[in-house]
């Protein structure tokens, strides 16, 4: 489980990394993101940027703005490890049949060179029902995934609602970050119960501030609740994620 969780990291996430175009909190209905992610040889990286802007982005672009999808973006890893992956594109819709268009769309052509020169590949299909987006451009990424307890995954999210929540909410209205969500899997490629804490700031020193936000709301926990906090999760399950993003666009 501990190896999908470092694959997933990405969501994106995501969530992987694609800011849904409303701000609502709580949805019942969820918003759906795939995230297509590859490792590239550090010699094809910059053909692999160039052939993103010349097949995903216009498509991307094209369906943003007729609806179909809310938002899209392409990525670089900053941490890599040796089985790690070097680059991705995700996209945001309401409907998985908004996905979909984007995948019928990419396939009327064949794999780019850079895509080619991957030498791993792999796609999520995820969704977020806790969310809140703000405004302003994303830069980077920053991804926290968790293997909740299998038993009651579901407190893991109440409880980050309970404990960090407030935090996250006070920081996204200063600016320090763009968006925040809690991902999970809607096609479960491996353990259901994993949640990711999916961030997207502005800068660098965004992740600075929220760090320290975080650490300064931590600080004031009662230890109920902090045993509350690492009760929700298997221990040292944690696995963190950060990447630059290099494009974007919303609806």
């Amino acid at each position: 489980m501990l190896k999908w969780i470092a694959g997933l990291l990405v969501v994106v996430s995501a969530v992987i990394i694609v800011p849904a175009a409303v701000s609502q909190m709580e949805s019942a209905q969820p918003v759906y993101t795939y995230v297509s992610q590859f490792q590239v040889p550090r010699a094809s990286w910059a053909a692999y940027s160039e052939d993103n802007e010349k097949s995903f982005m216009p498509i991307a672009q094209k369906l943003t703005a007729d609806g179909t999808i809310s938002g899209w973006s392409t990525f670089e890893t900053v941490v890599h490890t040796p089985d790690g992956y070097t680059h991705g594109a995700a996209w945001t819709s309401n409907t998985i049949s908004g996905l979909m268009k984007v995948l019928d769309e990419l396939r009327k052509s064949p794999p780019r060179p850079g895509q080619i020169a991957s030498t791993k590949h792999e796609d999520l299909l995820m969704q977020t029902r806790m969310y809140h987006a703000g405004s302003g451009t994303e830069a980077y990424l920053r991804v926290i995934c968790s293997a909740a307890k299998p038993d009651k995954p579901e407190a893991y999210t109440a409880i980050l609602k309970k404990l960090l929540v407030p935090t996250f909410d006070e920081q996204l209205k200063k600016g320090v970050a763009t968006y925040w969500g809690v991902d999970e899997q809607y096609v479960n490629t491996s353990a259901s119960s994993t949640r990711c804490v999916v961030i997207t700031y502005p800068d660098a020193e965004g992740m600075d501030k929220w760090a320290a936000a975080i650490n300064t709301t931590m600080g004031k926990w009662s230890p109920a609740d902090r045993a509350e906090f690492a009760g929700a999760t298997v221990a040292d399950s944690r696995r963190d994620f950060m990447a630059r993003i290099t494009h974007s666009g919303h609806k």
